[in-house]
């Protein structure tokens, strides 16, 4: 059998790409356009180039490479986490789908880089296995070594676009001056909208197609929520499972395999997705109120995918749901064992902020916030604890905007003499050997909700410069006030009186997250 070709295709700089800018419109439509070039269009160009193992929609059919190597000119192994593995018959075959792809990208979603990688392959005495990851870590090498492109734009005479400032092309439906770049993900945002639409069950409710369409009104101001999920280890996850496969004959065993894994982690984002968009519709009550708190407008639901990555997710909601329905989501999307029997571990990061807020920097914050949930779950997984496959959330809720990043954050308005007044990030699972779960921040927040503090809404806000100044300043608050025990955790008694566990704050959380939390 000839040397095959193996191919890799890949984005960089895809945060500002889709993120860039503030119109929800064009965030959507460069999230498509993203996936358009890392699948749709490499499953058409593949399908256009000969005989292959998928079909337009890159619905896979039973043919191999090795066994029909004297008619398919490809095989697609995986196209998932944001990359796509082919193999070719040849270097030939291989370039002129690279220079078709790429002319596509070029014309139909400008200013999108993508990334293309080759590396020869011998099916009959090379693992596929151990290629596959050489030429993935050319594709990131190649990434970090991006040469930047300075094109001429325009000239002194170009109009500029109203959005991105590069040269207009022409003027959109609201007759503001637009890019070739903006152009292309207002036209990509339509199909995106259409192709979402028929995989949620909407029963007869709408998506929202702009950032107005969230939040509550407090005289100009509303809130949303922007959360940022991602999988735990997964790089390991697949290192482990080329691992298994390590010689030669076990190429087409490989294949299956990664296939299967990439596909079972798309599988379950999805269902997750959908489960939680039918909880978010079973929690519309009577007098068409979300949780009888957040109010559907125009019957649009309050939630909005941009980034569906497989265990990489980005959504927007209300800010009050933000909370819920994220962890929500987690324990979808952590519910099922993927195809190397194993489940989801997820981190998730949760920036509430004003609607008009410069969108670029509040996923910058949520993807900070992520980072945190990782530290967390690195911590529980070192001994003493060996936790595994451990999810976590961490939040943050920007009222006021944010000007520092988020350990400065954390370090100037968080940390006091006594210790941290944050008990997040928090773990999605209860461990009777670590109290800062989602379970405990619930039942604090369901605490304060109940009738022994309903008439004392003033003192739970005073409470907090009480908690700032530590455990005495909090039992004299109580004492002098008589007010009722705080909320005690479990195997810490002195919590109800002193509102502190070690160095770490029991109540500031929940009692800052009391006007963002809506429970579905």
């Amino acid at each position: 059998m000839p040397r095959l070709i193996v191919t890799a295709v890949d984005t960089t700089g895809i945060q500002n790409y889709i993120f860039g800018s503030n119109v929800l419109k064009h965030n959507v439509g460069a999230s498509y356009l993203i996936s358009c070039a890392t699948q749709d269009w490499v499953y058409e160009e593949l399908v256009a180039l000969g005989p292959t193992n998928i079909d337009q929609k890159g619905h896979f059919n039973s043919q191999t490479i090795e066994e029909d190597k004297h008619r398919l000119t490809s095989e697609l192994v995986y196209a998932g986490g944001g990359n796509t593995v082919i193999l070719f018959q040849s270097q030939d075959t291989a370039l002129e789908f690279t220079r078709r792809l790429t002319r596509r990208v070029l014309t139909q979603a400008p200013g999108l880089q993508l990334v293309v990688c080759h590396t020869e392959f011998n099916w009959e005495s090379e693992a596929l296995s151990q290629v596959v990851q050489v030429v993935l870590e050319k594709v990131s090498q190649k990434k970090r070594n991006l040469t930047v492109s300075t094109p001429l734009l325009g000239l002194s005479v170009t109009a500029d676009c109203q959005y991105t400032g590069l040269p207009a092309v022409g003027k959109n439906k609201d007759d503001k001056r637009i890019s070739a770049e903006i152009q292309a993900k207002e036209i990509a945002f339509e199909t995106a909208h259409s192709t979402l639409t028929q995989l949620l069950p909407l029963n007869g409710y709408e998506i929202p197609k702009d950032f107005d369409d969230f939040g509550r009104t407090r005289g100009e101001s509303s809130y949303i929520g922007v959360i940022h999920t991602d999988g735990n280890g997964m790089g390991k996850r697949v290192a482990a499972i080329a691992n298994r496969y390590p010689r030669p004959e076990d190429n087409r065993s490989y294949i299956q395999a990664i296939r299967d894994f990439s596909q079972s982690v798309k599988q379950a984002a999805q269902d997750a997705l959908v489960a939680t968009y039918n909880q978010l519709i079973q929690s519309i009550d009577p007098n068409n109120k979300i949780g009888g708190v957040v109010p559907i407008r125009d019957r649009k639901l309050p939630l909005r995918p941009i980034v569906m990555g497989g265990d990489d997710v980005t959504f927007v909601c209300d800010g009050r749901l933000a909370l819920t329905l994220t962890e929500f989501y987690l324990r979808q999307v952590t519910a099922k064992p993927l195809s190397d029997d194993r489940s989801l571990s997820v981190r998730a990061g949760i920036a509430v902020v004003k609607s008009h807020f410069p969108f670029a920097r509040a996923y910058t914050l949520a993807e900070d916030l992520t980072r945190s949930a990782k530290e967390y779950i690195k911590e529980r997984a070192a001994p003493p604890f060996n936790e595994q496959d451990l999810s976590a959330m961490d939040w943050h809720f920007a009222v006021s905007g944010v000007t520092l990043n988020l350990q400065q954050i954390r370090q100037q308005e968080y940390t006091v003499p006594g210790g941290q007044l944050t008990m997040r990030p928090l773990r999605l699972v209860s461990s009777s050997n670590d109290w800062r779960s989602w379970e405990t921040f619930t039942n604090i927040i369901n605490d304060f909700r109940s009738d022994k503090w309903i008439e004392r809404r003033n003192k739970i806000i005073a409470l907090r410069d009480a908690l700032r100044k530590g455990e005495e300043a909090v039992r004299a608050f109580l004492q002098v006030h008589a007010l009722p025990d705080l909320p005690v955790i479990p195997g810490n008694p002195d919590s109800a009186k002193i509102g502190w566990v070690g160095k770490r704050c029991v109540c500031f959380d929940a009692i800052e997250a009391l006007e963002f939390f809506v429970p579905l």
